[in-house]
C-alpha cells in the first residue's frame, strides 16, 4: 500500500492495530504512521467500514424504513447517517 502522503512505495505494515481493528503502516521516506482508511470518506468515522457499507446498502434497498427501524436500532443520528452518506457522494 502506498503511502497516502508522499505517495512512497516504501512502507511497512506495523504490528499494531487500530482501536477498530485496521492495520498501521509506516512510510519510509516521510516517516508518518497511518491506516488502511487515511485520506478516504471513511477515515474519521468511529464506526468500522463494513458496518457504514450495510447502512448504504440497506438505505437503496428499504427507504422508507431506514428512518424508524435501522438508524434507531444501530443507535445513530439521523444527522449522522446524512452526513455519511454526503461524505459517500463526493467519491
Amino acid at each position: 500500500m502506498p503511502c497516502p502522503y508522499c505517495m512512497a512505495d516504501e512502507t511497512a505494515e506495523q504490528p499494531r492495530r487500530t482501536a477498530l481493528g485496521y492495520r498501521t503502516i509506516r512510510c519510509g521516506r516521510c516517516r508518518r504512521v497511518c491506516n488502511e482508511r487515511t485520506g478516504t470518506a471513511y477515515n474519521h468515522l468511529q464506526y468500522p467500514t463494513d458496518l457504514v457499507v450495510l447502512v448504504v446498502l440497506w438505505r437503496l434497498r428499504y427507504t422508507p424504513s431506514l428512518r424508524d427501524g435501522t438508524v434507531c436500532m444501530l443507535g445513530w443520528e439521523w444527522g449522522e447517517l446524512t452526513r455519511v452518506l454526503s461524505a459517500l457522494r463526493r467519491l
